[in-house]
């Protein structure tokens, strides 16, 4: 068995370094650290990986296993400052093991994590980041899930090779001198305190910034995005005015409330109408109550149709068809956008209003001048069974050529049947497509 372990072992230490690297990139920070008793050539391979990450899943209180590891002499206040925090509680020796880590690695660090659900935030945190801002990193990620906001030192600003920044639960804050981040094409942040007028300063200022995903429980009178580069963004949180006045290459829109908007009233609508016409490329449109509420009322008193020209897939959720203006305007959308390949539709009816929706079916229903000619997909979620929704299926299923399938998921709370009765009403309707496939999921069946 020995020699069994010793000629695997042998095996392992006799790759080459770049995939010895790489194996230990992989593994768990323990893990990775643990290779250092195998042998005298494993004893320092650790401590020049590239990718260092400290979260739930690689690093469960190695601190006792770290501190027996030697420090260089000339590093007595770093051993105080461990020995300090050894007394302290689990959660901060999480810290202890994380700055343990880093005086012991040599060479860059291009790629770091930081997310501990037991840490907090705590002002030691910005000595990890000042020695990550001399090793050049590229990649970092930094999430505070307890206590206050981690205010972000000055250090930070100078990490001009970043090319991927993820925050949570931060104060972003830069000095007067910053001028952005020139390398920085993918970006988070997450419940980030920001200013709008800082937040817009920020996107405008990385060039080559392409995805951007930003959720805050602020309210935010007016944001302006200047991106030239930026191609997927994704807004989660309240914002009574949005602006895109420079996103040319911009495919993937996703906007949702982070919560129950109350303060998001029909009166903000004036300039909602206008929301999507600096999107020329847009192709996924990804969009929550109350925001399709407010392009509504903004088309309305504009008396204006959207005309999403290269739009290839549409994603609304909370929408109640019982209210007429949203049940035609979202018809008129759908056939107004000539690629549309896919449809995702989440309800949230009332059953109230239906009389609209039932009348503008049947006054459309045979009409030639509809047709979905590229849709190949419709997933309708919650579905209680309302006129409403039933009859946008109609139309969908009586002006879609080449449909291929459309999946019905019942709110499995509203329907006490198991759905006999849609199912009995979408059977009776009229398929253009002769491949059309309804799928319904049962509510208590979960995927």
């Amino acid at each position: 068995m020995k020699r069994m372990c010793s000629s695997t072992l042998d095996i392992i230490s006799n790759l080459p370094d770049n995939i010895l690297e790489k194996i230990l990139v992989l593994m768990p920070i323990r893990d990775a650290v643990r290779t250092s008793v195998l042998s005298k050539k494993w004893r320092d391979n650790w401590r020049t990986i590239p990718e260092l990450a400290f979260d739930d899943r690689s690093i469960v209180d190695p601190y006792p296993i770290l501190f027996r590891q030697i420090l260089p002499p000339d590093q007595l206040s770093a051993k105080r400052f461990l020995a300090s925090i050894y007394q302290l509680s689990i959660k901060n020796r999480f810290l202890a093991s994380t700055y343990h880590v880093l005086l012991l690695h040599r060479g860059s660090i291009l790629k770091f994590i930081l997310s501990i659900s037991k840490l907090e935030s705590c002002s030691e945190i910005d000595t990890l980041i000042t020695i990550l801002s001399g090793r050049g990193i590229q990649e970092l990620t930094l999430k505070i899930w307890k206590g206050d906001h981690q205010k972000l030192p000055q250090s930070l600003f100078s990490c001009q090779q970043l090319t991927h920044l993820n925050l949570q639960s931060c104060v972003f804050r830069p000095p007067t001198t910053f001028k952005g981040f020139n390398w920085v094409v993918h970006m988070e942040l997450c419940e980030v305190i920001i200013t709008a007028d800082t937040f817009q300063t920020l996107v405008s200022s990385c060039p080559l910034l392409e995805q951007l995903k930003f959720e805050s429980s602020a309210c935010f009178d007016f944001i302006g995005i200047d991106a030239s580069n930026l191609k997927v963004l994704s807004l989660t949180g309240f914002f009574k005015s949005l602006c895109f006045m420079n996103a040319p290459h911009l495919a993937n829109f996703s906007l949702h409330p982070k919560a129950f908007t109350g303060r998001l009233v029909r009166r903000d609508a004036q300039e909602w109408d206008a929301l999507l016409d600096g999107l020329p490329v847009l192709e996924n449109l990804c969009m929550g109550s109350p925001y399709v509420l407010l392009l509504v009322a903004g088309c309305l008193l504009k008396n204006r149709l959207l005309t999403l020209r290269h739009l290839t897939a549409l994603e609304l959720s909370s929408v109640d068809f019982g209210v007429e203006d949203v049940f035609r305007f979202i018809w008129m959308t759908m056939t107004n956008s000539p690629k549309l390949q896919k449809v995702t539709i989440e309800v949230n009816s009332t059953g109230r209003g239906e009389e609209g929706a039932v009348k503008f079916c049947e006054e459309n229903m045979g009409s030639s001048k509809f047709c979905l000619k590229h849709l190949r997909e419709v997933e309708m979620r919650l579905v209680s069974g309302t006129t409403s929704e039933l009859h946008i299926m109609k139309l969908l299923l009586a002006y879609s050529p080449i449909l291929e399938i459309m999946v019905v998921k019942p709110h499995p709370a509203k329907v006490t049947d198991g759905g006999l009765r849609i199912l009995k009403e979408l059977s009776q309707f009229q398929r253009l497509s002769p491949k059309a496939k309804i799928t319904y999921e049962h509510p208590n069946v979960r995927n």
